[in-house]
């Protein structure tokens, strides 16, 4: 019998401190650039693209692999907004670029948000799969 308990007492405590990297499988890229005069994201363009973002199982990082190259994103905050159902990231880039991510698995996307040559850029990817 004691062996019998102390076998679920592990199990238990094993199930509950379960975690699991999660991936973003993406199919199509698209930038929107930030216009102060009508407040909104506008002239966007996109393309077809296959990626993925894979963060890792303590969310302190995540990799987004592209056919020609491969970039590490270090996690400085995150938050998850429970009113939009959003996990919100800030980030720096492998070669140091800051970065505000938007993993929304609910409306299969994910956002990026930065500035380049003092333009405000949006960058959304489309998800084809969350595993």
């Amino acid at each position: 019998m004691k062996q019998f308990v102390i076998f679920f007492t592990i199990l238990f405590i094993g199930l509950n401190n379960l975690q699991a990297q999660v991936s973003f499988s993406c199919t199509y890229r698209q930038y929107c650039y930030w216009n102060e005069n009508s407040e909104k994201y506008e002239d966007c363009e996109g393309y077809e693209e296959s990626s993925l973002f894979v963060m890792n199982k303590a969310e302190t990082m995540f990799t987004h692999t592209i056919e020609t190259l491969k970039s590490t994103y270090y996690i400085d905050r995150k938050e998850y907004d429970k009113k939009n159902d959003v996990y919100t990231y800030n980030v720096t880039s492998d070669v140091g670029n800051k970065y505000y991510y938007i993993f929304d698995p609910k409306n299969k996307e994910v956002r990026a948000v930065f500035t380049k040559e003092s333009k405000i850029i949006l960058l959304r990817f489309a998800v084809k799969a969350i595993f």
